[in-house]
């Protein structure tokens, strides 16, 4: 039985999760970056030397999450993503318990490791006149401002993760019938409708401003280099245009924003528009109905709105209605009696 690292994190990637899962792509990637970031965490403890199965004790995870966690040493990364690193360092465990008997112990005290509870934060979304602030800020004239124009236009729309916004490809999409196929976590595909000017957003981005792949790929966002953009390429546009659009908008700029906050803007602006949560569920790609929900944050002006036309039981408005005043001579009676 080999101890080295690479020889049984091949077996994980390409045996357990590829053949025996079948987990999908993002799946893939999302384990991928945790161990680059593991292996290269452990190597600089090590001394760069190889590493070893042993070499990756509770004590190293443990020291590592912290180290994903620092926002001065470390990644400065929030506790979700603490947890999904976490989940892959487990799921390569639980693999190794199976295949290297030998390695139980180290095995069972890894995945002893406990996930790390968080307080539920609201995450921010914009209003509709903060979207069309951000809509406004890419220059339309050029080929990757025109391109940055359709990719927040189709990530506001569809309610797209970064991922599936990269994954998209020109063959998903439906023009004539207005919707766009999205593959999203687990490999489930979902249809999504697209609004008239989105569709004719897209069309032009398509035909007149698309770069030209280098290797013929049909991926529908394009980078300057010829290349399919990644989930990184486009959370940086988006990074870029929501420090714009807050110079214009200060309210914007009070807000913690990101790729995701367009997805969950779709989320809020589908709930103020009356529609029923199920569908929302469906639009987004979500497993859970508890999943959805957590999106679901509305602010306080539509949550009045919503109070006003739901309106209070009579009863309420009743009780607190002016009574007529009583004579003081009987509230001089009631008081002589009171004493009594």
């Amino acid at each position: 039985m080999t101890t080295h690292l690479a020889d049984q994190l091949q077996g994980f990637f390409q045996t357990y999760l590829r053949e025996q899962r079948a987990v999908s792509p993002n799946t893939i990637r999302s384990y991928r970056d945790t161990f680059k970031f593991l292996v290269q965490y452990a190597g600089q403890r090590r001394g760069n030397r190889i590493l070893t199965i042993k070499d990756l004790d509770a004590k190293t995870i443990l020291a590592f999450l912290h180290h994903v966690e620092d926002p001065h040493n470390g990644r400065g990364n929030a506790v979700f993503t603490r947890n999904l690193r976490l989940a892959a360092i487990q799921s390569f465990f639980k693999y190794l318990s199976i295949h290297c008997p030998a390695l139980e112990r180290q095995c069972r005290t890894i995945l002893a490791i406990p996930r790390k509870r968080a307080a539920e934060k609201t995450p921010d979304s914009l209003s509709r006149k903060e979207v069309e602030t951000l809509l406004s800020q890419p220059q339309a004239t050029s080929p990757d401002g025109f391109r940055d124009l359709a990719l927040l236009a189709f990530l506001y729309n569809s309610g797209a993760r970064a991922q599936e916004a990269a994954d998209a490809r020109a063959s998903w999409f439906d023009f004539p019938n207005r919707t766009v196929k999205i593959i999203g976590k687990g490999n489930k595909e979902r249809l999504t409708p697209l609004w008239p000017p989105t569709v004719r957003i897209l069309q032009t981005y398509w035909k007149t401003y698309r770069r030209k792949p280098r290797t013929g790929s049909d991926h529908f966002f394009i980078n300057q280099r010829g290349a399919r953009m990644t989930r990184f390429g486009i959370r940086a546009v988006v990074k870029r245009y929501l420090a714009l659009a807050a110079r214009a908008c200060p309210s914007i700029a009070a807000k913690k924003l990101s790729t995701h906050s367009l997805r969950h803007t779709t989320a809020c602006h589908l709930l103020e528009a009356g529609v029923d949560l199920n569908v929302i569920k469906a639009w987004l790609g979500h497993n859970s109905i508890k999943t959805t929900s957590r999106y679901l944050y509305t602010d306080l002006s539509h949550k009045r709105k919503v109070l006003d036309q739901f309106g209070p039981p009579q009863t309420i408005e009743r009780v607190l209605d002016p009574k007529p005043e009583e004579a003081p001579e009987q509230l001089l009676s009631w008081l002589d009696r009171l004493a009594r």
